[in-house]
This record gives structure tokens, C-alpha cells and sequence, in this order.
């Protein structure tokens, strides 16, 4: 299993990929930290609504939730490719490549999406 590991990892694009999604998964992580710390109350908008306003209040350690959810996003999308790319095959075919292309995107755009999230919960929490 361990060579199998090292054998996924020894494609360049693999590690292009997931060099991306860990960067901006931590970006998340770091954003979500800044906006905890900066907060000076125990409460921050969490969610707002044009129509409604301010619609989810609550305490500003809940904004991690959302950098993790994206690790989960990246966990699940690469063990489910090791879990394809461990059965059995040495080469990567092009149908591995392209569903590694459609997981790996996905789980970048996820990230992408949940910073955009935070970026969106700081501009509302700090700027009313």
C-alpha cells in the first residue's frame, strides 16, 4: 500500500494538483483564523440573506467549519482516487487521468468557493 502511495504521488500532475488544493486549503484555514481573531465580540454573522438581512448569528469559532469542511472535500476526493488508482492498475489510463482531472478540480473549486465564503462573512462582519 505504502508503494502504492509513493506511486500516486510520483505523478507530476497529481502533485501539481494537490499542491494547489493544500495551498488554498490553507489560505481558507488562514482566512478563517484572521476573522476570529478580529472579531471582538463572542457572536459573528455567519450567514446573511439580501432579502432577510443577517439570518445565522452565532459564536465565531463556528466559522471553522468551513475550512474543514473543505479538507474534507480534498481528504475524500484523494482517497476515493487511491482507492481506483490501487486496484490493481500500475499505469494510470486515460480514463484515471480524467477522473483524477474531474476529482482533484473539484475539490480546488470547493476550496475556492469556501474562501470566497469567508472573504463574503469578513466583508459582512467588519464592514456594515
Amino acid at each position: 500500500m505504502g508503494e502504492k502511495f509513493k506511486g500516486l504521488l510520483g505523478f507530476f500532475y497529481i502533485r501539481i494538483y494537490l499542491a494547489i488544493i493544500v495551498g488554498l486549503n490553507l489560505l481558507v484555514w488562514l482566512s478563517a483564523y484572521i476573522i476570529n481573531k478580529n472579531i471582538s465580540d463572542d457572536l459573528a454573522i455567519l450567514h446573511y440573506n439580501v432579502d432577510f438581512g443577517a439570518n445565522l448569528i452565532g459564536n465565531a469559532r463556528q466559522i471553522y467549519i468551513i475550512p474543514l469542511l473543505g479538507l474534507i472535500i480534498i481528504l475524500f476526493n484523494f482517497f476515493l482516487f487511491f482507492a481506483i488508482y490501487q486496484r490493481g492498475i500500475r499505469e494510470i489510463g486515460n480514463q484515471d487521468k480524467f477522473l483524477a482531472n474531474i476529482l482533484f478540480a473539484a475539490a480546488g473549486t470547493a476550496n475556492l468557493f469556501l474562501f470566497f465564503s469567508l472573504v463574503s462573512i469578513y466583508l459582512i462582519n467588519f464592514f456594515k
